[in-house]
Formats: structure tokens, C-alpha cells, sequence
């Protein structure tokens, strides 16, 4: 575990007798919040609705219409949306949180309790964002409550999808944040362990052999979890594809199979296959853009502003050992990940679309300078960069979220009788993918949060972090 091991790092943690576990609450008056005025993006098409007002009654769609033709119920909370944009919640599909493994980052006299991680603190940023779903790819035990607390509305945050990790002994993330395996056997009881405990489903890691990997695959088709993940440096795409992976997190696996190969042939060749397959993919170009840029000045990436909001201890010192890595990385392979992002993962990113792959936003949030929330508005602008309409990168972290999850007609549009979690933005997105960070305000947990409020809250999240220096 000597890769773990944070060295000349000295830790001064205070920790507080007693904790500040409140948020600043919208105002609650009844179950009834109305959006009068307002331009609704519905997302079942690319079209705008006009001066409509959207009645949600129980935190689920009740009406919606011209706003001259339906009446504000009476002792409704009333919203004015002149000029501005209400658009489904967004989903970041690839993060990782911190948790109370995380302690194997820190020195037994320096651990951390449950009672010093305030998740209405941590979470808040992706509510802020107007991010209501986080599928977690490292999901730690400790979590599992958590995500029902935050279903049942004890805790403020984005609705927890939790993946179990399964890897190779001794490869990359320790025990108990992956699970080690070594053959058929022990790889069919992680599985049947992970379903027991109760996750959402299963992430598949870099280092696994064949083995390992199918007996995963089969196993996890056997009781009904999805299997998300990497592409084993053992296999190639075409096996993964073949033994029905659900959800391929990163281009960047894509482009390490092509081996320098970025021809315009191999690029349409490997679209062309995971578009015959049932398999999602997250293209995360956000990932590779940023360690890049960390390559380049790290210290103007950690200087930037949303990184006030990633200070937990825990937080900084995963980025720290994530960075050190990146930073001895030999400048050969460095110009080997811009080579590969700019000639191959770009591209393959439009051409995945092209082919009518089904893609999802993910960020692998957690990582150095990846902020919660923030990275997701990243993510938008970096698949608009790389060809996506505005209209097909919000699609692909609104609509297909719930559609790769089986539940789309529970969410992810804005209709009559589906959950309401929103976002009211002062301008239109679709005209530019950057005005999705322009938050009005937030509606979740049928919770409305105006921007006074989020701006409120995430004043608090900054103290939070203070009180631990």
C-alpha cells in the first residue's frame, strides 16, 4: 500500500466538539410551487415553450401551459420567470465522493469520523449546480446510508447512484475502496456481495484479467446490476462490447486500444462497433482536459475559484496523491495523453454521436481540480467544443440519464406527472451551453433554493472547510 502513503505531508485537523449540520433552507409553505412566466425547455425536443407557467404539486409535474390559461392555486409559492429558462436537473454519471475509507490517506492520530463529514456541506455544490443525480464509480460502505438519507430528505444532495469497484490485487485503489480479485471465483462473489449489500451496481476496473472480467460480466447480468466502467488493459473494446458492459466511462480507454493509430478509419471503425452494441459511453473530456492543463500550471488550475469549494481535508488529500502521479509522468507520455485527447478522443467524441452512440455526462469529479457541480458545466462546454449542439450535450446529461437507468418515465423531461427536480436559468442554452451556469435557482427534494439562497449555502460550505484549518 506504500502508493497510499502521503509522505511530508504534516495534517493539523481541529476537530469540532460540535458540528454545524443545518443548511440554509428555502422558505417551505405548502406542498405547491408554481413557475409562472417562464420558458420551458421540455427536452423531449429541441424546442422552447413560451410563457408558460408549470404548476408541481408533491415535488411531481401537475401542470403545465400557457400561462394565461392556467390560475396560480391559492397559497402557492409563485416564482416569476420572465426571461429566463427552466431546463430538467442535470447528472454528473462519474464521480467520487469521500468517505470514511478515504482515512487510509491519513495517519491513524489524523482519521476522520462520520461526525466530520457533513454531506449537507460537501453535497451542496452539486445542488448549487443544479446537478440532482451523481453515480458514484468508487461507492464505499458508508454511502449506502447516505444515499438513503438523502432519499428520505435527512440530507440535502443529488439522488446517489452507487458503484461498487472491482479491480486486480494491488493495482491502483487499496482495499475497502475496490474490491481485489484474482480469478472466476472470487470475481462472481464480489458481485453477489455488492448486490447483497445493497449498490446500485458494479464498476469494472483497468487492471482486471479475462477471467475476473467475464465471471463479473455474468455474474452482474445474473442478479440485474450494470456493469460500468474501464477497458481492462487485457481486453479489447470488441470483448468488452461483446460481453454486454453497460456503460464505457471514459473515450480516453478508446483511445489507448487504437495504440497511435488516430487515422480517420480507426476513429469511424471503433464508432462504428460501440454503436452496434447496447453500450453507453461517457466521453469525461473534461478529465483529460484538465490533467493537461495540470501538466501545464498547476497552480493557476488549484488557484481557480470554484476550488474554494474542495477543501475538505479528505478532498485534498486525494487530489494531492492523484497529482504527484500526474506531475512524474515523463514528458513523452504527457505529449502521449494530448496526442491521443486532440487526434483521437475528440474526434471519436463526434463521431460516436454520428453514429448514434447514447452518451452520458460524467466528469470523474474528485479528481485534482475537478469540483463538484462545477465540472459538470465543464463537461457541457467541452462536448460542445467537440461537436455536439448545445441541445445534444444537455440531452445527454438530462433525458439519457434516466433512459440508461429505465426510468424515463419517471424523469428527465419536463412533462405532467414526472418528478420535478429543475433548474431556472437567466438565459437560454441552447443559444450557448455556458448559460447553464447562469442558476437562478434550484428545485430539488421539492425544495425550491433561489439564487439568494444557493449563494447562502455555499457561503456556509466555505466556513465548513475553514473550521478545519
Amino acid at each position: 500500500m506504500e502508493v497510499w502513503k502521503l509522505t511530508g505531508i504534516v495534517l493539523v485537523i481541529v476537530i469540532m466538539a460540535s458540528m454545524v449540520t443545518g443548511w440554509s433552507k428555502a422558505e417551505e409553505a405548502g406542498d405547491i410551487i408554481v413557475f409562472t412566466n417562464v420558458n420551458v425547455i421540455p427536452m423531449d425536443e429541441e424546442r422552447v415553450l413560451s410563457d408558460q407557467t408549470v404548476i408541481i404539486r408533491d415535488g411531481r409535474i401537475n401542470k403545465v401551459g400557457s400561462t394565461s390559461l392556467i390560475k396560480v392555486p391559492s397559497g402557492a409559492i409563485e416564482i416569476d420567470g420572465t426571461g429566463q429558462y427552466l431546463i430538467p436537473a442535470l447528472s454528473d454519471m462519474h464521480v467520487h465522493m469521500i468517505g470514511l475509507d478515504y482515512n487510509l490517506l491519513f495517519p491513524p492520530q489524523a482519521q476522520f469520523t462520520a461526525e466530520d463529514l457533513d454531506y449537507n456541506k460537501i453535497l451542496f455544490p452539486y445542488v448549487a449546480n443544479g446537478v440532482a443525480i451523481v453515480a458514484t464509480m468508487t461507492a464505499l460502505e458508508d454511502q449506502l446510508t447516505l444515499r438513503d438519507q438523502i432519499a428520505q430528505g435527512e440530507v440535502l444532495g443529488p439522488r446517489l447512484i452507487l458503484n461498487r469497484m472491482i479491480d486486480a490485487p494491488e493495482k491502483a485503489f487499496p482495499e475497502p475502496v475496490a474490491v481485489w480479485v484474482d480469478d472466476a471465483a472470487s470475481a462472481r462473489q464480489a458481485v453477489l456481495d455488492a448486490k447483497e449489500a445493497g449498490y446500485d451496481g458494479i464498476k469494472a476496473y483497468g487492471f482486471l484479467n479475462r477471467e475476473s472480467y467475464d465471471s463479473i460480466l455474468a455474474t452482474a447480468k445474473e442478479v440485474g446490476l450494470p456493469v460500468n466502467g474501464h477497458i481492462p488493459v487485457e481486453l479489447s473494446v470488441e470483448h468488452v462490447l461483446e460481453a454486454g458492459q453497460n456503460h464505457i466511462v471514459h473515450v480516453e480507454e478508446v483511445t489507448r486500444v487504437a495504440q497511435g493509430d488516430f487515422s480517420p478509419e480507426r476513429i469511424d471503425y471503433f464508432a462504428g462497433i460501440i454503436a452496434a452494441s447496447d453500450t453507453w459511453v461517457s466521453p469525461t473530456l473534461v478529465t483529460t482536459r484538465k490533467i493537461l492543463a495540470l501538466f501545464d500550471d498547476p497552480e493557476k488550475e488549484f488557484a481557480r475559484p470554484e476550488m474554494r469549494y474542495a477543501q475538505h481535508p479528505m478532498e485534498q488529500a486525494f487530489m494531492s496523491f492523484l497529482l504527484n502521479r500526474y506531475m512524474s509522468m515523463p514528458e513523452e507520455h504527457r505529449q502521449g495523453i494530448r496526442d491521443g485527447f486532440e487526434q483521437f478522443g475528440l474526434p471519436l467524441t463526434r463521431a460516436l454521436l454520428d453514429k448514434g452512440v447514447k452518451m452520458l455526462t460524467g466528469t470523474d469529479t474528485g479528481l485534482p481540480a475537478l469540483v463538484s457541480g462545477f465540472a459538470l458545466h465543464d463537461e457541457l462546454e467541452e462536448l460542445v467544443a467537440a461537436g455536439l449542439t448545445p441541445y445534444q450535450a444537455l440531452r445527454a446529461s438530462t433525458t439519457n440519464p434516466f433512459e440508461f437507468l429505465g426510468e424515463l418515465e419517471e424523469a428527465g423531461t419536463i412533462e405532467v406527472g414526472k418528478l420535478a427536480n429543475l433548474v431556472l436559468l437567466e438565459a437560454n442554452p441552447l443559444e450557448n451551453i455556458s448559460n447553464t451556469q447562469r442558476i437562478a435557482g434550484v428545485m430539488i427534494q421539492n425544495r425550491w433554493l433561489s439564487k439568494v439562497e444557493i449563494k447562502a449555502g455555499m457561503d456556509e460550505v466555505v466556513a465548513y472547510f475553514d473550521s478545519f484549518k
